[in-house]
């Protein structure tokens, strides 16, 4: 009895430690393989970190560059004491013009620290004036950009590379320059150049960076080197991450301080991996050999079952021949049951297929010989016969509404349901149809017309067409939802389906101005067939100033912009973009009203109108509900302005303005003796209340009345200058040219050139 137990034993202690021993040898291995994944995920954070952190300072460079930028380009547009140095009209008052536009220089430039010097450079008489001097250009020691701008044949370039240039005190240092042109469509004036310091783009950048852990490298867009950080910049680290401004076109480059020990890390974690898959092999050829030495024990028991298991068999068949049979029965099910699993398995497989292969062909990210193409839709159980094949793309509308609306089992019926209309539809037809859900809200349809079904002399374009607007009218008929339907012209080539599949959603785009619930084909979106309205952006302008003066102006422009809209042809994205410049002009205007009247603005009356422009279907909807949100923004900022003590008393003088405004004596100091206010009062409460100062009000009202008088009367424009309460018609257009961007006289032309102001 003793024997058989140490046996047992034996046995227990040889599996025991033949497999604990390659456990303790490959665990380890694997903890240290995961060690170095936790590296590696490390690294990849530093990576993505280093390229943020890249990005905002190229972003904050940008925008410092892009604020200069804007604000000369404003200045050199619309600001009369930079304006006045150019223009020939104050030849006999040159002194002062020179000295105001300095003092004008002077304070951009403080507003501006990175800003080191403005030149102004006057065509007329070759001169050139800095905040601190006035020379000719010949003697002028820095006048390179003026030269090469002067030679150039394109207006108002970005930024120059770096160059060479001179300081007010004639030490030569390294510049960026910008140069802008007076006008800023013609430069006949003269020019301003605008001058920034390597130095001080460098402090700046160095404030967006409050330790070492970055180097960092600004390049233009030659490779001149504009910043470096001072320490030394490895072009070749492995954590380098590079960014090219879309404004600038300079190249800023940043890698991290400890990059070296993440190049060491990867180093050593590439060898380790190397290592242990050795390992691993090892270990597996280890177990393979360990447990072949041990079955061996096993092996001879399941010979001796195996022998015995035959022997009881050979006695079962002598006593009951039907087994055999049984055995084979048995067999047969089972292969049977398999084969079934198998054929499930390859209609899944085939569905998924085609799906894959109709995004392939639509998208043409695999371009493909038409033998090929004929082959997988052979293998596929699609036809490949076609004489033409077209493309359209169904669209839901509204299709947040139809989610809430159904369930999510009932979406996918109703989808199913469309598709089916769709293939018996293009069956009755005798074309071939291949469907697909793009989206969750579009589907693919994809025609394959025969030689047969063109044989009365239709085009392709036609016969889909009336099968999309048979489609349409099903729905309308059996359906609570709608849809809309864009077609992309015929093709005689597989390679040209993308090309059709993309004009099918260029053409759904235009559904706002076609109308929801519509067949588009691309050939009605063409350039020739497109139309466009001129003043939009002018009603806009009127919407958004009408709320800061406190005017219902805007109500007609509304009403005008629209129809402007209606008029036109515009894509989805267009008409997104003008809603936007709407709420832009808005906030430009609401930021120059009383702090209370902003806050409300920025408390939520912005964000509703931003939630009404980003959710929308249809003109109407976005019209109707549009309006009752600005509305609502002008009863809000009513009420908000009738608490003020000095509101009354500013609509009570705006009134007398308006009715007044023929008066030339018309001024603070006649409004003062009038409503027995002190003149500075009413200057200070006029800008308090509705944001524009006295001057700009009366302005604007003059010049409205002006456009009345020259679009309905033959008045000349000496008449409607006295008319409106001017004593010179030059200062009349010097006033009209600033606020309606063209003299009286082209507007007039305008006017009677086009009244409904469209073109096609």
């Amino acid at each position: 009895m003793l024997k058989p137990a140490s046996l047992n034993k034996t046995w227990f202690r040889r599996l025991l430690f033949s497999y604990v021993t390659i456990f303790l040898f490959i665990v380890p291995l694997l903890m240290f393989v995961l060690l170095m994944a936790f590296s590696d995920l490390s690294r990849r954070t530093a990576v993505e970190s280093n390229k943020i952190f890249t990005k905002q300072v190229l972003q904050s460079l940008d925008n410092q560059m892009q604020l200069i930028d804007n604000t000369i380009t404003n200045e050199a547009a619309s600001d009369e004491l930079i304006l006045n140095f150019f223009n020939p009209a104050m030849r006999e008052d040159r002194y002062y013009s020179g000295y105001l536009s300095s003092l004008k220089v002077n304070s951009l430039m403080s507003t501006m620290p990175l800003i080191e010097s403005i030149y102004l450079y006057r065509m007329s008489d070759d001169t050139v004036q800095t905040p601190y001097s006035v020379s000719k250009l010949a003697a002028f020691n820095d006048k390179q950009p003026i030269v090469d701008a002067l030679q150039q044949p394109g207006l108002n370039d970005l930024w120059t590379d770096v160059r060479e240039g001179y300081t007010e005190q004639g030490a030569k240092v390294p510049f960026v320059s910008l140069v802008r042109y007076v006008p800023l469509n013609s430069g006949s004036d003269g020019l301003i150049v605008v001058n920034v310091l390597l130095n001080d783009i460098a402090r700046f950048v160095q404030t967006l960076t409050t330790d070492n852990s970055n180097h960092i490298a600004i390049d233009d867009q030659v490779g001149s080197p504009i910043y470096r950080d001072g320490h030394a910049y490895d072009s070749n680290a492995s954590l380098k991450t590079e960014l090219r401004s879309d404004y600038s076109g300079w190249v800023i480059s940043s890698d991290m301080a400890n990059s070296n020990i993440f190049r060491l890390v990867s180093a050593i974690s590439t060898y380790w991996v190397i290592a242990c898959c050795l390992f691993f092999v090892v270990g597996v050829v280890w177990i393979v050999l360990l447990s072949r030495r041990n079955y061996k024990p096993v092996k001879t028991i399941i010979d001796r079952i195996q022998l015995f298991s035959q022997q009881k068999s050979a006695e079962l068949f002598r006593e009951n021949h039907q087994n055999e049979f049984m055995f084979i029965d048995s067999a047969l099910l089972n292969l049977m049951e398999q084969s079934n699993v198998y054929r499930k398995q390859h209609e899944e497989d085939l569905v998924f297929r085609r799906k894959h292969f109709f995004f392939e062909w639509l998208e043409w990210n695999t371009p493909m010989q038409h033998e090929e193409w004929q082959h997988e839709m052979d293998s596929l159980g699609l036809p490949y016969d076609f004489t033409a094949l077209c493309v359209s793309v169904l669209e839901i509308n509204k299709y947040s509404a139809f989610t809430a609306h159904y369930s999510h089992h009932d979406q996918n019926l109703l989808k199913f349901v469309l598709s089916s209309v769709a293939k018996e539809v293009a069956s009755s037809r005798n074309v071939a149809l291949w469907c697909e859900w793009t989206s969750t809200e579009q589907v693919a349809l994809l025609y394959q017309i025969q030689e047969a079904s063109l044989a009365a002399g239709s085009t392709p374009e036609e016969i889909i067409v009336e099968i999309a607007n048979e489609m349409l009218q099903w729905v309308q008929n059996h359906l609570d939802f709608h849809i809309s339907l864009g077609i992309g012209t015929g093709v005689d080539r597989i390679e040209l389906v993308h090309d059709s599949y993309a004009e099918a959603l260029e053409a759904l785009q235009y559904k706002p101005s076609l109308g929801a619930e519509s067949v588009i084909g691309y050939w009605q979106i063409t350039p020739v067939s497109k139309r466009q309205s001129l003043d939009l952006l002018e009603y806009i302008r009127v919407i958004a100033s009408s709320f800061r003066t406190d005017e219902v102006a805007w109500q007609d422009s509304f009403a005008r912009l629209f129809e402007g809209i209606r008029a036109g042809l515009y894509a989805r994205k267009e008409l997104d973009n003008l809603m936007s410049y709407l709420i832009f002009f808005m906030h430009k205007e609401f930021m120059e009203l009383p702090t209370d009247v902003q806050q409300l603005w920025s408390g939520g009356l912005q964000a509703k109108l931003q939630e009404t422009v980003n959710d929308w279907d249809s003109l109407d909807e976005l019209q109707m509900t549009l309006s009752l949100d600005l509305a609502e923004v002008a009863r809000s900022v009513l009420h908000l302005r009738e608490l003020s003590s000095n509101y009354a008393l500013v609509r009570n003088i705006k009134a007398y303005m308006e009715e007044h405004y023929g008066n030339p004596d018309l001024s603070l100091l006649h409004l003062s003796e009038v409503f027995h206010v002190n003149m500075k009062s009413i200057s200070r409460i006029f800008k308090e209340e509705i944001g524009v100062n006295f001057i700009d009000c009366l302005t604007r009202i003059r010049i409205e009345q002006a456009k009345e008088l020259l679009a309905h009367s033959e008045h000349s424009i000496q008449e409607i200058t006295a008319k409106i309460g001017y004593l010179h018609p030059n200062t009349f257009i010097r006033s009209f040219k600033k606020l309606a961007g063209k003299t009286p006289g082209d507007y007039r032309k305008e006017i009677q050139a086009s009244p409904s102001n469209v073109f096609y």
